[in-house]
């Protein structure tokens, strides 16, 4: 587990080796594909919904549509929305995403985690 206690569901947008290389690095992650595939194509309230159950704060790319299941999820533990177009889901830009997603953990905004904290992930500095 991570120092900070944050476990990750990554969406499915986001492939297995993101949530390996984070798992090795300490930080508790799983991939919907591979860990949770009955989730595929599953509605965003019930990637939710499974998410506050395993304590997992949820990354996706959904930023258009995961909001109205913030909202109807309002007990979630935390949805760190991640933009394409910032963090492509190329091999340069999954170790971007890699590399912010260790820094929020490192120093996480308050109750992420663990109350419904809502972030947009920036690219590291």
């Amino acid at each position: 587990m991570s120092p900070s206690g944050i476990r990750l569901l990554l969406d499915e947008h986001f492939p297995p080796t993101l949530a390996r290389s984070l798992s090795e690095l300490g930080v508790d992650t799983v991939a919907l594909v591979a860990d949770k595939p009955q989730l595929i194509g599953a509605a965003d309230v019930e990637v939710l919904r499974f998410a506050v159950n395993d304590a997992r704060v949820v990354v996706t790319e959904d930023v258009s549509t995961f909001p109205a299941a913030v909202a109807e999820v309002p007990e979630h533990l935390g949805v760190i929305f991640c933009r394409s177009q910032v963090f492509q889901r190329t091999p340069s830009g999954l170790v971007k995403i890699r590399r912010a997603l260790l820094v929020l953990i490192s120093d996480p905004p308050s109750g992420l985690g663990s109350s419904p904290v809502t972030w947009w992930l920036e690219p590291p500095a």
